[in-house]
Formats: C-alpha cells, sequence, structure tokens
C-alpha cells in the first residue's frame, strides 16, 4: 500500500571542506507512522536532522512538509511550518523550570505581540494563563509532575528527555524528529520511553527517530532507513532491514536483533 508522504527528502547532499557528509539522500516519510533512522557513528544521520531543521542547509537536494519546500529556511520558520525536534546533547532552558521549558515551546503559536506582552493587557494575560494550563496537560502527558518548579538541569536524566520531548510536542508539530531520545536510559526508562512513542504516534504525530538501540527501533518502526558512510544503503521494514547484508557489513558483521 502506497504512504501518504508528510515528509519528503529529495537529493540531499551535504560537504563540509572536501568531506562529503550526506550524498543524495532520499527519504519518503508516511503520516503517521515512527520512521527510524539508523547507522554506525559518522554516519550523517545527526548532520541530516541539521539539514532537516535549518541549523545547516545543504549543498544540493531539496526537502518538503506536506508539500511546502522548507530547505533554506530558519529553524523558527520549520518550527511553525510543523517540524520539531529534540537534540542528542539535551538542550534544556537550565534556569527555567519544566513548566518555563514547555511554555516556550507553546509561544511559537502565540497571538500576543510585543506590545500585549510588556504592558500585559486583559488577553495576554489570558492567553499566559491558557499555555500555563496547555503545558501542564504536557507534562503529564509525557509523565512528569506538571507542578515540578526546580530548574529542569536538576531533573533525573530521563525526565530531562520527557521534558525535552513535551517542549517540542509544544510547538504543535505534523512531525517531531528525535535524536537518540533513549541515549543514557536505564531498560525501565526506555520501556517507558517506547510507550509514551507509541502514545505520541496514536495521537496523530509523524516521528522521524535517530536511534543507537536497535532492539527499540526495530520493535517500534514501521520503516527503517540505514546510512553508512553518508549514503542509504537500505530501507524497508525492520524484518527487512536485519536481513540485509550491506546493513549487516556496516554493522561489522554484527547481529541487528
Amino acid at each position: 500500500m502506497q504512504k501518504d508522504i508528510v515528509l519528503s527528502v529529495k537529493g540531499v547532499t551535504k560537504s563540509f571542506g572536501g568531506l562529503k557528509a550526506l550524498s543524495k539522500i532520499n527519504l519518503g516519510i508516511g503520516k503517521g507512522e515512527i520512521y527510524g533512522l539508523i547507522g554506525p557513528n559518522g554516519a550523517g544521520k545527526t548532520t541530516l536532522f541539521n539539514i532537516l531543521t535549518g541549523i545547516y542547509t545543504p549543498n544540493q537536494g531539496t526537502f518538503n512538509l506536506d508539500g511546502k519546500d522548507l530547505a533554506g529556511l530558519k529553524p523558527h520558520l520549520i518550527v511553525k511550518a510543523g517540524l520539531a525536534r529534540t537534540f542528542q546533547n539535551i538542550r534544556l532552558f537550565g534556569n527555567m523550570s519544566g513548566l518555563e521549558n514547555v511554555m516556550v515551546g507553546f509561544h511559537v503559536r502565540t497571538k500576543t505581540g510585543v506590545m500585549g506582552a510588556v504592558f500585559r493587557h486583559y488577553r495576554a494575560r489570558e492567553e499566559e494563563t491558557n499555555l500555563r494550563n496547555k503545558s501542564k496537560s504536557l507534562m503529564d502527558y509525557v509523565g512528569l509532575d506538571p507542578e515540578l518548579t526546580q530548574p529542569s538541569t536538576t531533573l533525573p536524566y530521563g525526565d530531562q528527555r520527557r521534558l525535552e520531548i513535551a517542549r517540542a510536542l509544544a510547538t504543535n508539530p505534523k512531525v517531531i524528529a528525535l535524536d537518540e531520545p533513549a541515549a543514557g536510559m536505564n531498560p525501565t526508562e526506555t520501556a517507558g520511553l517506547r510507550d509514551l512513542l507509541v502514545r505520541i504516534r496514536r495521537d496523530g504525530i509523524t516521528i522521524l527517530l535517530i536511534e543507537h538501540d536497535v532492539k527499540l527501533v526495530m520493535g517500534l518502526c514501521d520503516t527503517v532507513a540505514v546510512l553508512d558512510y553518508g549514503k542509504k544503503i537500505a530501507e524497508g521494514e525492520p524484518k527487512e532491514i536485519k536481513a540485509n547484508p550491506d546493513v549487516i557489513q556496516a554493522y561489522l558483521g554484527g547481529e541487528l536483533s
């Protein structure tokens, strides 16, 4: 059955000096699926994420979200178009509480202008109250206590990961790109993360996932693509990827289980 493509990547190439980090990458991510992106260290996975979210500009190629060309746009415009992300290295606002971090995510969709925020008129106060309540609901959604007031960086590691996901969800994305969300988690935290990702997909948000936990990827994703030395060497359902000899070779002969 043909997929309803929400995020399309065509011919994306990126070089840094003489090093070609990505070479003619093509991806078609279906609406409502969990799409995994795996590969050895240095394969180009995070570089691709950085291109899709406006941190890098591709040397060649295009990508679009629901038919809208995003290549070359600034990060905040890409977020506004509906593509949000988390980072391999957690990037929370450390001096803010968890609730305040999530509220920052909502501000990409706010209507109050600068003057309203400065003079605190009725509509601005009403909108802030609404955002606070929505942020509390999102924290509860990802499994965090909405009443936490301590600085976000004092939270346990797994909670910081969940908080970053909540902040990304606050932007109301069509696609959320997660860069190694299970990194550093223990088995219990990873199982909880898996349940959360299933719930996010069930609620209508497409997930693009970079993850080194191959077991998590193979048990969770609908489609998996494999990068190696900046090239896509395989794409398909998890069972096809596990049996692909090029993929096994890329992982130095190890088993994909």
